[in-house]
């Protein structure tokens, strides 16, 4: 008999990780292993149990989920990652390709596409759920008018969002420094704004604010 799919779940949701635990166990061809709360802990889980699958979200507390796949994946501990998120900006997406992520799934979406995401990618294929298909073939530049709208009442100078962006992407302040060749005090005082005028007091919420802004793209 085949040996199931071994698989690893991070939310930051104990409901999200229940909710999908409960899912893959009623499955006869895939199992959890392991499920964390924070990007930290999933990297000592991950890199202990060297996982099929890593079904990560997005929006973790101490780090963006992209960063998270972008460490498992470079180092090895699993090469299979399918990202699962309430987000809907095509961005992130491609964010995630760009990476090495092979499956995506919104959380709003049906429960067995999670199931075939996990199967797909194992398989070495590329699974989009429905939504997120469609959101990968709508019109780049209807997407480009109702971004450039929507950032057009944030009050950030063209610094503040350079620098907020690659905050959101998990970039230190030296290795921000060393891209835009500002100061790592200079930073700190753009972070420092922008965060202030768009009232976002966490990271978690400087990352929820660039994926829903379009702001997360592989460029």
């Amino acid at each position: 008999m085949k040996s199931p799919i071994r698989t690893i779940v991070v939310d930051d949701h104990p409901l999200v990780v229940t909710g999908a635990r409960a899912l893959i166990e009623c499955s006869s061809d895939i199992t959890c292993i392991g499920e964390a709360n924070n990007g930290a802990d999933a990297i000592t889980l991950i890199s202990q149990t060297e996982p099929d699958v890593s079904i990560l979200d997005v929006s973790l507390p101490d780090m963006s989920g992209l960063e998270l796949a972008e460490k498992v994946i470079a180092n090895g501990y699993s090469p299979r990652v399918v990202i699962m998120t309430e987000y809907h900006d095509r961005s992130y997406i491609q964010q995630a390709l760009h990476i090495g992520a092979k499956g995506f799934v919104q959380k709003c979406s049906a429960a067995e596409n999670l199931l075939l995401a996990v199967r797909s990618v194992m398989l070495g294929g590329l699974f989009f759920d429905p939504l997120t298909a469609r959101e990968m073939t709508s019109s780049s530049i209807e997407r480009s008018s109702a971004r450039t709208a929507s950032l057009g009442g944030l009050g950030l100078t063209a610094r503040e969002q350079d620098v907020l962006r690659l905050v959101a992407l998990g970039y230190s302040n030296k290795e921000i420094g060393a891209r835009t060749n500002i100061s790592i005090k200079s930073i700190e005082t753009y972070k420092a704004r922008a965060t202030e005028k768009l009232k976002l007091h966490s990271r978690a919420q400087i990352v929820h604010f660039a994926l829903t802004h379009g702001w997360m793209s592989v460029n």
